[in-house]
């Protein structure tokens, strides 16, 4: 690295470096102090949402009681329950009673079962009919004949009958009406101690039914009756937790109720169902998030024991669309998806299992970064949430992204002042760096031109600093350098002289040594069998041949007598001009077997040959010879006969390779000396017999530089097989120089195939 690159890189490091630093303490510190402020606020708001909601529920059970004291509920309790059970007998027109089970009936069929449906929920009518004459009238007057609309039931204060029941109502009704209007809650409920509904505000179907062995006996209506009805103390209520409930359609309702008093004696229940607008508009803040510090993504909410909302979510009020592509992405089921779009509200059916809930219902409180419902990180602050033995939690939260968004500016602001200072830096350590190379380059320059051999190069700078000390070592060094060359010059003259004498000498003979080879070349391709003559014998075969050098210890030899074709496939021992000579030899012996001593099967020939190897080479204990497979064809019969050292052929049939038997020893001195053994080959038409050596399988080469093997030869001869043995060759020598690559050749190579 040049010194004004060093210079500059180094200003650049340890600036880079402070500034980083303090950048990130800075970001790091900041970060922190919003993290503290943010949790703190949500802290805030988390405790003020849980004194309002709890006030408030305080609030209803104070209404509730105060209301149940009341002279004129207690009063309205025993006139209306009175008249409840005497209608029966006061309305005794004949035919009534069956007219007015078709018409609950009617009403059933035509308007709530349908209203259910529209919430994907499946009821069977008969199942929310109740059976009670007192029941089947009250119900047809006030719901089936009813002329209001659905939903405004409650505006009937008087039926056309004269009844002790409809006096009552008339009475009380329109006092119950307006206080639940006044105070939004969704029913008001009067219940005799045996759980018949002897009043509410809006006739639904639990209007007039039993809660004890009615349809309805299994709501947690029911359950809020039955544990009001065991109050002994006046001051004590009882609240049930938001459950799906069927009269009002399977939206999640919540009941609380206590007993009525008279005289000490429990004479009925009163019951609110709860308000879930009210309670919305305590935990969204009347939808005024921003006001409490919750901003654009923060929320209050309430969870239940169940893990669901008891309050409506946020992102459903804001951005519905969003929300139930949200809904969606986590894996919430399709029938939930469904009823929170049918009901527009997430009470009791958004699911809120998160780090944070678990903790809270366990009894937990903490503020903590995780993934919310949604799967999206906030910052979170939680604690159990205890009303009126309800077992919830309260929930405050905001979007991690939103929370430290301002970091985030702070973040960008040390960035661009980052940059601004890292121009500054740079054009600053170029100046100076200048200042010092400059003159360094300007010797650079004149030891290039000194080097190039311009020895009368101006060194020209005068400087009283260590580079005026390099500059004039530069011209002591010039002065010696120009006494120096002089001498070296003469004595370079004359060696130049007798190195040009030595490298002709050196070409002449490399030009004898390949004129000899190519001639040796020569010699040994006209022992090879001709292609003229293997095609006459073996007219549809390939053979593939590559000396490693320009003579080879691989050969292929062929002769014939009067009855049979020899071909032979062998790897002499070494390769280039020894592996050559003993190619010539073993040839000589082969021919000399077969053409002069009249041996004729294959394996006498290799013992022949075998025996005469050892005679005039392994004296000194020398093992040379080769590795091959002698080839016999009767040409008359077409038979084919062979015997093998060490090489064996293959057959490759319907493209599976059939691989034939090899005597495990050399042709010469070995291990194993015992006679070599004759073997028939069961070819069929359309076989592809095979002969080689093993210079194509041991070339390394591929990916990784490792030998080539004998299972991948043997899968392209397989996928080669259909194809023209031309077209085999080709593509058997395209693969070897592809996996050989930039390797140098190994070995000798001679492979021979023969279509059958």
């Amino acid at each position: 690295m040049k010194i004004g690159v060093r210079l500059t890189v180094t200003f650049f490091v340890i600036a880079c470096a402070a500034m980083l630093i303090t950048g990130s303490i800075s970001y790091m510190n900041a970060k922190k102090t919003l993290k503290a402020e943010s949790f703190n606020k949500l802290i805030a708001v988390r405790e003020m949402k849980a004194d309002q909601i709890s006030g408030y529920f305080a609030q209803i059970k104070d209404q509730l009681i105060a209301f149940s004291e009341d002279p004129f509920i207690i009063e309205g309790m025993k006139n209306l329950k009175k008249g409840y059970y005497n209608i029966a007998e006061e309305i005794n027109k004949p035919g009534q009673l069956t007219q007015s089970a078709t018409n609950i009936n009617a009403y059933i069929d035509s308007a709530f079962i349908p209203q259910l449906e529209k919430n994907s929920i499946s009821v069977n009518p008969k199942s929310v009919f109740s059976r009670k004459p007192n029941t089947i009238l009250l119900q047809d007057y006030f719901l089936a004949s009813n002329p209001h609309n659905l939903g405004e039931k409650y505006k009937l204060d008087s039926i056309p009958v004269k009844c002790t029941y409809n006096t009552a109502h008339k009475k009380y009704h329109p006092v119950i009406k307006n206080f639940l209007k006044r105070f939004g809650y969704y029913d008001i409920f009067l219940i005799d101690p045996s759980g018949s509904v002897v009043y509410t505000v809006y006739k639904e179907t639990d209007f007039a039914s039993s809660l004890a062995d009615g349809p309805f006996k299994n709501t947690n209506f029911a359950e809020c009756f039955h544990k009001a009805i065991k109050i002994k103390n006046k001051n004590e209520a009882t609240l049930v937790d938001f459950a799906a409930y069927l009269p009002s359609y399977n939206a999640h309702a919540s009941f609380i109720g206590c007993p009525i008093f008279d005289k000490g004696i429990v004479i009925g229940v009163l019951a609110f169902q709860m308000p879930i607008d009210n309670i919305n508009n305590i935990m969204t803040n009347n939808k005024d998030w921003a006001k409490v510090g919750l901003c654009k993504t923060g929320e209050t909410y309430i969870v239940g024991e169940n893990f669901t909302l008891r309050n409506q979510s946020r992102f459903l009020i804001e951005d519905s669309i969003n929300y139930f592509k949200m809904l969606t992405n986590i894996g919430t089921p399709r029938a939930t998806i469904s009823k929170i779009k049918n009901f527009n509200s997430s009470v009791g059916l958004q699911e809120v299992k998160t780090y944070g809930t678990k903790e809270a219902l366990t009894g937990k409180s903490d503020a903590l970064i995780f993934n919310d419902y949604r799967g999206v990180p906030v910052l979170s602050a939680f604690k159990p949430l205890n009303i009126l033995g309800m077992h919830w939690v309260i929930m405050s939260e905001i979007d991690e992204e939103e929370a430290f968004s301002s970091t985030e500016e702070l973040k960008m602001t040390i960035v661009k002042a980052f940059l601004f200072l890292l121009l500054l830096i740079l054009l600053t350590s170029y100046i100076v760096s200048k200042q010092i190379t400059k003159p360094l380059k300007e010797l650079e320059f004149d030891s290039v031109e000194l080097s190039k051999g311009n020895l009368d190069v101006d060194i020209g700078i005068i400087r009283n600093d260590e580079i005026g000390s390099l500059a004039n070592s530069f011209r002591t060094m010039q002065t010696s350098l120009k006494g120096l060359i002089h001498g070296l010059e003469d004595k370079i003259k004359e060696r130049t002289a007798e190195v040009v004498k030595q490298n002709d000498i050196i070409l002449h003979k490399q030009k004898e040594h390949i004129d000899s080879l190519n001639y040796a070349k020569r010699i040994q391709q006209t022992l090879l069998a001709s292609e003229k003559f293997l095609g006459k014998y073996l007219p549809n075969h390939f053979l593939m041949f590559k000396p490693k050098d320009i003579v080879s210890g691989d050969f292929y030899w062929a002769t014939k007598n009067e009855t049979k074709f020899y071909i032979a496939i062998c790897d002499s021992t070494g390769h280039g001009v020894p592996g050559a000579f003993m190619s010539l030899l073993n040839m000589a012996f082969l021919n000399e077997a077969i053409n002069q001593k009249n041996i004729m099967e294959p394996n006498d020939i290799l013992n022949y040959v075998r025996e005469r190897l050892i005679k005039n080479l392994s004296k000194d204990g020398a093992q040379d010879g080769m590795d091959g497979i002698l080839l016999c064809i009767d040409l008359k019969t077409r038979a084919i006969t062979y015997a093998a050292a060490q090489n064996a052929p293959i057959i490759i049939r319907n493209e599976e390779v059939i691989e034939c038997d090899a005597d495990k020893m050399p042709i010469g001195k070995g291990i194993r000396d015992e006679p070599f053994k004759l073997f028939n080959l069961d070819t069929k038409p359309g076989d592809t017999l095979v002969l080689y050596t093993d210079g194509y399988a041991d070339q390394f080469g591929g990916p990784k530089g490792k030998k080539l093997m004998y299972k991948p030869l043997k899968e392209k001869l397989k996928l080669y097989s259909k194809q023209p043995l031309a077209d085999q060759k080709d593509k058997l020598e395209s693969f070897f120089e592809e996996w050989r690559g930039e390797q140098e050749q190994v070995d000798d190579i001679c492979m021979l195939g023969i279509k059958i």
